[in-house]
């Protein structure tokens, strides 16, 4: 590393690249993608927030929100911290300059400069572009030495980004998309989805790709088609994710993305991309109807992720804009390593354990194999038929799905079977189906046995079964706003006498009434 800082800061021909930047030459003007939140643009302005204790500070994210407050004291503000900024970072090997964060700065800073820096001092101007010019020849020595696969795309979009503003021949275009290209590969499926099956790192990617689109379009001669369909590809699956509410469902993070950040991303695509009912690779299936979407994960846990759960065929169900069914959320900003394990367990997510020991072994140790999909769409309605061997080591039993969206009638039905495969490990006692309801819901269980969910909008949804073992329990839900109480509606399937049967199984149903 020092040895490299020796090199550029003695390089010649880069010096003299930088005595020309900004003398009666023109920079490219860039249009940012992404738009800020003027409220914390207002409040940098008017010094109620401290641009330096914010979380993301050094990648000049702000400088969005600055142009969206809008005012000419904005832009003389972002001058300012970017100057500031320059004139007190000397410092190469500071965390200031870890590669993906100087990647995020000079992109910001490029895509914003006609707004901010065009307007100040031409001095200002060329001490900018000295700054981007030699932050990319840091990059572009730091693409060599990384593995890292997204850290390498976002490498590269910082070195395009720049090159792009300072005009510069980017002679090695076409290797550095290849190389993006040769990532896509590794850290997306076929479907569109992301390998670590988070909603959260798929929209990350995909804005990082929307930005690389944005700049590569106004180059010319560059074959850049393959870039462009992954980009459509996973803003399909983002869309797929995307529930009624506008909100993606709550699987491996979900739960964690703004709206108007969703939003704000799908809207870059360019237009309405079509939305997958089953993307069997990544792990996830979608039944809907006019009225209702049920979204079900199908899929097995991640090698790569850290947030994944044990949410093997657990289902949120949407009537209109309204969430139903759903799962219990994400415990934010807490370190309570025992309440996450509580939320990544399979009790809490709208599914089926067996003596509360999780579908899937989040340790790695034991092992799930998905033995059936099936998905099916009719006039009459969706079916989707799944078994997992999740419970076979431990208990000999596998757990089969089976959820039906009808067409014709607000109707939901499903069918949970134990199925006995042969004498292996212990007898289990109980099976419990999970489904955690929405706090908007009310609950009035009925002397007949059905449940009532009274919704706060004012319609009724009916839940019966074939087993009249059901209990309602109080329970909480985490969300972005903080932790609400919400009911639970439990069926207890017993499961002593499995080994005198072939299976146990048990039939439920949710039905509108008004």
């Amino acid at each position: 590393m020092l040895k490299f800082l020796n090199l550029i800061t003695n390089n010649y021909f880069l010096k003299q690249k930088l005595k020309v930047i900004g003398q009666n030459s023109a920079v490219r003007r860039l249009t940012d993608n992404w738009q800020g939140k003027s409220e914390i643009g207002k409040n940098i302005v008017n010094g109620k927030t401290n641009p330096k204790l914010l979380k993301n500070f050094n990648k000049f994210y702000f400088l969005r929100d600055l142009k969206s407050e809008g005012s000419i004291k904005a832009r003389s503000t972002a001058r300012s911290l970017v100057e500031n900024w320059i004139d007190e970072k000397h410092n190469l090997l500071s965390k200031e300059f870890n590669s993906q964060i100087m990647a995020e700065r000079i992109t910001c800073w490029s895509f914003n400069f006609s707004w901010f820096a065009e307007s100040g001092k031409l001095d200002l101007q060329k001490k900018i572009l000295h700054s981007i010019a030699l932050q990319t020849k840091f990059l572009e020595i730091k693409l060599t030495e990384t593995n890292n696969n997204l850290e390498k795309i976002i490498i590269i979009k910082g070195i395009l980004v720049a090159k792009s503003i300072l005009f510069e021949d980017i002679i090695y275009i076409d290797d550095l998309l290849n190389v993006v290209d040769e990532k896509l590969k590794i850290l997306t499926n076929n479907d569109g989805g992301h390998v670590s099956r988070s909603p959260v790192l798929q929209l990350n990617l995909l804005r990082h790709l929307i930005e690389i689109r944005s700049v590569v379009g106004i180059l010319k001669n560059i074959d850049a088609e393959s870039l462009h369909r992954k980009t459509i590809k996973m803003g399909e699956f983002c869309r797929s994710f995307q529930m009624p509410n506008e909100y993606f469902a709550w699987f491996n993070g979900g739960s964690l993305v703004p709206k108007d950040l969703i939003k704000q991303t799908l809207n870059r695509i360019g237009y309405k991309n079509r939305i997958f009912q089953i993307a069997e690779q990544t792990g996830f299936c979608r039944l809907s109807n006019i009225d209702s979407v049920v979204f079900v994960d199908i899929g097995l846990k991640s090698t790569i992720s850290t947030n994944t759960k044990a949410s093997l065929f657990a289902f949120e169900f949407y009537y209109k804009k309204e969430k139903i069914i759903s799962n219990l959320g994400e415990l934010i900003n807490s370190n309570f390593k025992s309440a996450k394990n509580s939320l990544a367990s399979s009790a809490a997510h709208s599914t089926l354990n067996i003596d509360d020991r999780n579908n899937i072994d989040l340790t790695g140790r034991r092992k799930t194999e998905i033995l059936e999909v099936k998905f099916g769409k009719t006039k009459e309605g969706n079916l989707l038929d799944i078994t997992h061997s999740g419970y076979r080591t431990i208990f000999g039993l596998n757990h089969k799905r089976q959820i039906y969206l009808s067409n014709k009638k607000n109707e939901i039905r499903g069918k949970d079977e134990i199925i006995n495969i042969g004498n292996i490990g212990t007898i289990p006692q109980k099976a419990n189906i999970h489904f955690h309801l929405d706090p908007k819901i009310d609950l009035i269980q009925t002397r007949s046995g059905s449940i009532l969910l009274k919704h706060s909008k004012g319609f009724v949804w009916k839940m019966t079964s074939d087993n009249q073992d059901i209990n309602i329990q109080d329970s909480v839900m985490f969300t972005p706003k903080g932790p609400i109480p919400c009911k639970e509606i439990m069926i207890n399937m017993k499961l002593e006498k499995i080994r005198a049967y072939k299976n146990i199984s048990c039939n439920w149903a949710f039905q509108l009434q008004k």
